[in-house]
């Protein structure tokens, strides 16, 4: 049955001058032809984005049924006579030559405001620079992606609607394109990929519902993609353990990963320490499915590692004051999943305080701070005196002014929440059994943007 005339059809439809069916989030003629659905919406006042479309490509078949999981499609473990072989990306080509002006704008945004913010380690060694730009002119789904944060930034730095709609439209262009190329493409360009969507999630506070993290962990079996040995697999994997273990912290799960601290937090030696503290981090959460005899062993042994990190010292580099502010939040989320017991028990008291004093002891302008969230959380949403919960205010404020991601205002508003939920436990009880993490998941109906 033919189709009205309509102008309200995919812009890849209307460009190409075909009647659309509408179906969203992908139309039916996009889907047949396997071209790139650009989305729907208004036109914006520059030129929509050319050259992003992706290109026909051959599916191998392999005789092994195909593995799904939610967000992505089907990827399917190729084998010896398909497998693509390793892309060795030119550091020198970082945008691609098809890149139209708008594309280019928000990848020099990316490469010169952006990663610099997401990552703790400043330039010229920063990974994401590294490692993810010379991957830009491989992969049209992680173009897309990094075009989609730049914009998402831009647009809140220019208080532009418009860029936040194209924003929303690159982010379809790579979650479409990932889909049609996820068993074709390199792993670690699906890879990267996937984890810059979950960067972008967590960063602007999108709430998609789709698990990134256990998309990951597919590429990552099935390719077997941990047992490459290079510098940007390194990256990769280390990426994805960090955020596996904030995200267990942030829904009172376990972590997806087994993580066994092989691969320093992105990719960087000067990170181990760092690294050691966040798997001690991830074996907490993985405590609290245990039973109470269990639990208490498993507590002690988590208790006696943490007590066995260093201590700290008079003269400290930014990298030392974090990891000592890790240790200190660590071991409140340790008694609050062993015991329950937070604030106003003198030991929660304690070492928040510790935590915020090293946190304070931090440049804001130090690439550290991307690090400083989860413990800023953790030891906030235990203090209670009001100079300690003014800093901690200051604190997030002074990020937000030098980084402008949503995220941050969200994660004062949620410290907000828990310190009314506690003040209000402890005047009916006289005791805090409130449990933040748990307190946000109920009240807000979301994790918490600890990463």
């Amino acid at each position: 049955m033919p189709f009205s005339r309509t102008r309200t059809g995919c812009f890849t439809c209307r460009e190409d001058g075909y009647k659309c069916d509408e179906q969203k989030p992908i139309c039916g003629r996009c889907t047949r032809l396997r071209k790139t659905c650009k989305g729907y919406g208004v036109r914006l006042r520059w030129q929509a984005p050319q050259g992003v479309g992706v290109p026909k490509t051959k599916t191998s078949r392999s005789k092994r049924q195909p593995k799904s999981y939610h967000g992505y499609g089907s990827i399917s473990t190729p084998s010896s006579e398909t497998s693509v072989p390793a892309v060795r990306p030119d550091p020198t080509c970082i945008v691609p030559n098809d890149a139209n002006p708008m594309n280019r704008y928000l990848l020099n945004h990316w490469s010169t405001t952006l990663a610099t913010i997401v990552s703790m380690v400043s330039a010229p060694q920063n990974p994401f620079l590294v490692h993810l730009n010379p991957m830009i002119s491989h992969s049209v789904s992680l173009r897309a992606v990094l075009c989609s944060i730049a914009a998402c930034h831009l647009a809140i730095l220019r208080h532009e609607d418009s860029l936040q709609t194209l924003a929303t439209r690159h982010r379809l262009v790579a979650i479409s394109s990932l889909r049609q190329t996820i068993q074709t493409e390199d792993p670690e360009l699906s890879l990267a990929t996937i984890l810059m969507l979950q960067v972008s999630e967590r960063l602007f506070t999108m709430d998609s519902g789709v698990d990134h993290l256990s998309g990951a962990k597919a590429i990552i079996n099935q390719e077997r993609v941990n047992m490459r040995n290079s510098s940007s697999t390194s990256f990769l994997l280390s990426l994805c353990s960090y955020h596996d273990i904030l995200a267990s912290v942030s829904r009172g799960t376990r972590p997806v990963f087994e993580f066994d601290g092989r691969f320093p937090i992105e990719g960087m030696e000067s990170m181990k320490d760092l690294t050691s503290v966040l798997r001690i981090v991830g074996q907490i959460s993985k405590m609290r499915s245990l039973h109470r005899e269990d639990l208490d062993a498993q507590g002690s042994a988590v208790e006696a590692a943490l007590n066995a990190l260093g201590q700290a010292d008079e003269a400290m580099s930014d990298v030392e004051h974090t990891v000592q502010a890790y240790k200190h939040a660590a071991i409140i989320y340790l008694y609050r999943v062993w015991h329950n017991r937070g604030a106003p028990h003198v030991s929660a008291l304690a070492h928040a305080r510790s935590c915020l004093t090293h946190l304070g002891l931090v440049p804001v302008d130090s690439p550290l701070v991307s690090a400083q969230v989860w413990p800023l959380w953790t030891a906030g949403c235990e203090s209670i005196d009001r100079d300690q919960r003014q800093f901690v205010r200051d604190r997030v404020d002074s990020m937000y002014e030098a980084r402008h991601l949503p995220s941050l205002r969200r994660i004062k508003q949620d410290i907000e929440e828990v310190w009314k939920i506690k003040d209000e436990q402890r005047q009916l009880i006289g005791v805090d059994n409130v449990d933040c993490i748990k307190a946000i998941l109920r009240t807000r109906q979301r994790e918490a943007d600890l990463a």
